[in-house]
């Protein structure tokens, strides 16, 4: 079960990654039918915890907490954020999850400061491909849309991440 955690932060922590990376796109506009795309990385740490709410062991309800760190694919030696998630787990026999993820960038690596909302279901198995709505944000960010698509890849990462932003309705 350890195993299978690591790999659902990390996949959380790609999402944020990819909406933090996608601040990139808040210099310029960007439309409903020419949305930037974003190809990045993520990259997992050790801060990774499983909240056991039900019966033990792997069941529906139970909780995943984070805090990972995020680069730009451009740049991966320097972090320009942080990651926060929770994912609430709803098919044990799918892996599959709901999660919300709060990134919060610092400024670093040219991007404005400020904090982007994602939310979405996650299926927790290497190769599997899901897809979160970027559903808002604060500051720069405060009318982000669009969605990430993430692909997992091992447990450690990295895993693949494309984000289709859009900045202005």
């Amino acid at each position: 079960m350890q195993r299978k955690l690591v790999v659902a932060v990390a996949a959380v922590a790609a999402v944020g990654l990819a909406i933090g990376g996608a601040s990139v796109a808040a210099q310029g506009p960007s439309k409903h039918s020419n949305p930037l795309v974003l190809n990045l990385i993520s990259q997992a740490t050790a801060i990774n915890n499983v909240v056991d709410t039900g019966p033990a062991g792997f069941s529906p309800g139970d909780l995943y907490v984070f805090s990972d760190r995020y680069f730009l694919a451009s740049g991966p030696d320097e972090q320009v954020g942080s990651v926060d998630g929770r994912c609430v787990l709803i098919d044990p026999a799918a892996v599959r999850f709901d999660c919300s993820v709060t990134n919060t960038l610092t400024g670093a690596g040219g991007l404005a400061a400020g904090h982007i909302m994602a939310a979405g279901p996650l299926t927790l198995s290497r190769g599997s491909t899901s897809t979160f709505a970027i559903v808002g944000g604060t500051g720069p960010y405060r009318t982000a849309r669009g969605d990430a698509t993430v692909q997992l890849g091992p447990p450690e990462g990295p895993h693949q991440v494309t984000v289709n932003l859009i900045l202005k309705p």
